[in-house]
């Protein structure tokens, strides 16, 4: 548990609401308790079997504003004393968390299914490692897997997508990368995994961090990696999810030395303010909404990336955004909309939004795995794929695939929608994962 400064002991007690997607929900638990003038937070999932997850709180006049170990963001507003509404935030998922204040015992709930999480014993060799990125001067620390057979075989590192995870890319119970590292292992490959800066063990600050200072993370990993007897240096790749797709792309047209592949999931291959627009568009539909508002919507979204995007001081910046959707969004001047707005100029989130793909998509001269699911509407398939098709040097060894029927995290859904991803029990589609281990292999 963290310490941090108090505002108002309205806050003090246990609070408990449901993570909505769909039909389902998950539970999850907020505790808060003053002690000799300071606050104290932990978090529960119980559904997932997970207790006291430290962090850190703040509040405002009405507000509050929780970080967690594991990249998790929850902000709200107090309604009365009894209940909150928040928003939850994890690896780029937004959900909406109306917290009610809970007397009495937890109540007894049923585990999540995740069939496919590996269980021990594993038929390869585990250790868990630290290696230092000497740009920032941070120490990153990770799980890498290797073959029980003495040799020298290809090797990757995995990159997680956006929002602050840990080495698994974890989120609502699925373990993606523990499933990854474990199906490629099996089939002959080095895997490293690693918590984000800032996550689990790892050093450094997530917050204010950008892509930039992800990329120095994800070559300090690959550096470390191929100074391992198990690695043969001249097969080393990343295999990057949503941002960590995004990531391998970047390095790969500035042409990192030693970087022999890579294999982007879901990685961006358009600018990121079109992405998003894109984005918004295709969650809209996803859900719903009329066509006609959702180009009343794209207009407007259209806009406010442009000022985003744009040199504008963060004071000309907001301004300039509650212009653009004061008079259309009711309430625009509610403390939820403000922190939303903030929270889209901040550094680091202006830098992500002005990366142009686009420019170094033609300088990568590796061979490229890139997958889509159909019914992503994170980074939706077709203008993704279109751009890479359009942009990446001819290369016989390039897949660039779309895979039916499965959404941003490559499971099997019915929508693709943001809220299905804890209802559905696989993780992840096994027919991705043997396409690959066998790209990989045939290098």
């Amino acid at each position: 548990m963290q310490c941090c400064l108090g505002f108002s002991q309205d806050y003090e007690g246990r609070w408990q609401g449901d993570l909505s997607y769909g039909s389902a929900s998950l539970p999850f638990v907020l505790k808060l308790k003053l002690t000799n003038g300071q606050w104290m937070v932990e978090g529960d999932s119980p559904k997932q079997g997970v207790h006291g997850i430290p962090g850190k709180v703040s509040f405002g006049a009405d507000s509050i504003f929780v970080q967690l170990q594991g990249g998790i963001r929850i902000s709200g507003v107090l309604f009365d004393d009894s209940t909150i509404k928040a928003t939850f935030m994890q690896a780029g998922v937004k959900l909406p968390l109306l917290l009610a204040r809970q007397t009495g015992a937890d109540t007894a709930l049923k585990p999540l299914i995740r069939p496919q999480t590996p269980q021990p014993p594993y038929g390869y060799d585990t250790i868990d490692v630290s290696f230092r990125n000497n740009y920032d001067k941070i120490t990153l620390a990770g799980t890498m897997s290797y073959p029980k057979k003495s040799g020298r075989y290809p090797a990757v590192i995995l990159l997680t997508g956006s929002g602050a995870q840990n080495r698994n890319e974890e989120l609502f119970g699925h373990q993606v990368f523990k499933i990854l590292s474990d199906y490629l292992t099996n089939q002959g490959v080095v895997v490293l995994r690693y918590d984000d800066r800032g996550v689990g063990l790892s050093g450094g600050v997530f917050e204010t961090s950008t892509i930039e200072d992800f990329s120095k993370d994800a070559i300090a990993a690959l550096e470390f990696l191929k100074k391992q007897k198990q690695v043969d240096p001249q097969k080393l790749g990343i295999i990057g999810h949503s941002e960590g797709g995004l990531i391998a792309e970047l390095l790969a047209g500035q042409g990192l030395s030693g970087l022999s592949f890579i294999v982007s999931l879901a990685g961006p291959a358009i600018s990121i303010d079109r992405l998003m627009v894109e984005q918004l568009y295709a969650i809209g539909k996803s859900g719903g909404i009329s066509e006609a508002n959702l180009d009343i919507a794209k207009q407007i979204n259209i806009k406010n990336f442009a000022i985003i995007k744009s040199d504008l001081t963060t004071a000309e910046a907001y301004t300039a955004l509650m212009g653009n959707v004061g008079g259309v969004i009711e309430n625009n001047g509610s403390t939820e909309l403000q922190t939303e707005l903030m929270t889209m100029l901040a550094p680091a989130y202006r830098y992500f939004v002005r990366i142009e793909p686009e420019q170094y998509l033609p300088k990568i001269t590796v061979p490229v795995f890139a997958a889509f699911g159909s019914l992503d509407v994170q980074v939706p398939a077709d203008v993704n794929l279109k751009s890479l098709f359009d942009l990446l040097p001819k290369n016989k060894k390039n897949v660039l695939k779309e895979y039916e029927g499965l959404n941003h995290l490559f499971q099997h859904a019915k929508t693709g929608q943001v809220t299905e991803y804890a209802q559905i029990e696989e993780t992840i589609s096994v027919q991705l994962l043997k396409d690959i281990a066998d790209w990989i292999k045939g290098l």
